[in-house]
């Protein structure tokens, strides 16, 4: 979770607009997505998430009026964009990797050639699980990448957040990045070399980018308050000292591929604020998901995604299904391989569970070091790269405490911690 709103105020739409956010830009990008014949008359540009919503890039929301041919239409576009950044953790994560051609390369190439697949089956087609991409454009001055604007499909963000997602919500994103999780898996076979972008991301490379650091001082604030609660100090609090000696290396061990294991592309940032959600009109229940933020997108083990959504994400009653999450995800998976002709790609129930066991740690450093930062106060917003730094500006939330006291003793019962 990379943090920044550079441009952007706190709590206003107000904006410092980047002087390439212009006419010529806008004009650029729908011509790539509609036509040549378009020209733009003017645009209105505001910020597209409120702070502490969007981590690792700055959002737009662009309104913006053009001529196809002799008619004026209007449209609300995202643009999702990098910034100058000198120094400091931000800077050295992207430094580290093209992140954003990364990104770029899963909506443009990879996710049209998933969607061409899950389209061959009728009750599979135009199931979407991410925004329809525009364009992209990347200098010296910024990286860029032009989205729809879900928000006028009616998606947003989960309400109640600072309790976590509840298990509708939670069922819902299981089946849905089991349909991702099954069309790579399908493609990988048909185009392995499609992939390619995707065998390493910012945490699986072994290179000293500034993020364990942040890391340690997360895992810090939480050893501090568990050596509050004596029935937990004298059980964990050289546990989590441990831990935080070894973040970074833990973290990547965690995550790591293993090519003799069952892969698929990952998510790799699977978390509350990277999806959003649509509500029925009629009985306000929840409907359909999409995905955001692709950037650290990496083929491994779905088990990353699994236990990182899972116990950042899941509200503590929804935590206490964890087996039927993991059971509809399986049943969900295993139905997309079948209806795409690829049964013999089907894992058995036990080799998922496997995997959720080798990445059981991966769990337990998710609930540390970001179900923290997920359940924070909302007035009280981390920014990453205060993270490191020895203050009171980051507290932990009572809903966070209370979850912590639940699964820290499962996580010592199955080995974990």
């Amino acid at each position: 979770m990379v943090k920044s709103y550079s441009g952007i105020m706190a709590g206003s739409n107000e904006i410092s607009k980047p002087k390439w956010l212009n006419t010529a830009f806008f004009e650029s990008a729908l011509r790539s997505a509609e036509g040549e014949n378009i020209t733009v008359i003017s645009s209105e540009v505001k910020a597209a998430t409120a702070p502490g919503d969007n981590y690792g890039s700055d959002m737009y929301r662009a309104a913006v009026k053009f001529k196809r041919g002799t008619e004026t239409e209007e449209i609300s576009i995202i643009v999702k964009a990098s910034k100058d950044l000198a120094h400091g953790i931000i800077a050295k994560i992207m430094d580290a990797m093209n992140i954003f051609d990364q990104e770029t390369a899963a909506f443009a190439i990879v996710f049209p050639a998933m969607y061409n697949l899950l389209n061959e089956v009728p009750s599979l087609s135009n199931q979407s699980f991410a925004a329809k991409y525009f364009y992209s454009h990347s200098d010296e001055t910024a990286s860029s990448i032009v989205l729809e604007d879900l928000k006028v499909k009616d998606f947003r963000l989960a309400d109640n957040r600072m309790s976590g997602l509840d298990l509708k919500h939670c069922l819902l994103v299981m089946k849905t990045i089991a349909r991702f999780h099954a069309a790579s898996l399908v493609l990988y076979q048909k185009d392995p070399a499609m992939f390619k972008p995707f065998m390493d991301n910012v945490f699986s490379i072994d290179k000293d980018i500034g993020i364990g650091e942040s890391f340690a001082g997360n895992v810090n604030r939480v050893a501090k308050e568990v050596e509050k609660w004596p029935d937990y100090r004298e059980k964990f609090l050289q546990k989590l000292h441990n831990i935080r000696d070894t973040v970074m290396e833990q973290w990547r061990k965690a995550i790591i591929r293993n090519d003799e294991e069952f892969n698929v592309l990952c998510h790799g940032d699977l978390w509350l604020n990277n999806m959003m959600f649509r509500y029925s009109d009629d009985t306000g229940e929840v409907e359909e998901v999409r995905f955001v933020d692709f950037q650290l997108t990496y083929w491994t083990s779905p088990a990353v995604d699994l236990q990182y959504f899972i116990h950042t994400s899941a509200s503590a009653e929804a935590l206490e299904h964890f087996e039927l999450m993991i059971q509809e995800y399986y049943n969900t998976l295993c139905e997309i391989l079948a209806l795409l002709k690829h049964p013999h790609l089907q894992p058995t129930m036990t080799v998922i569970n496997r995997e959720l066991e080798t990445r059981g740690r991966y769990a337990m450093l998710s609930t540390i070091v970001g179900r923290n930062v997920v359940l924070v106060d909302r007035s009280k917003i981390p920014d990453l790269e205060n993270m490191t730094k020895e203050n009171d500006t980051i507290q932990l939330s009572e809903v966070y405490k209370e979850s912590l006291k639940k699964l820290l003793p499962l996580f010592e019962v199955k080995g974990w911690i």
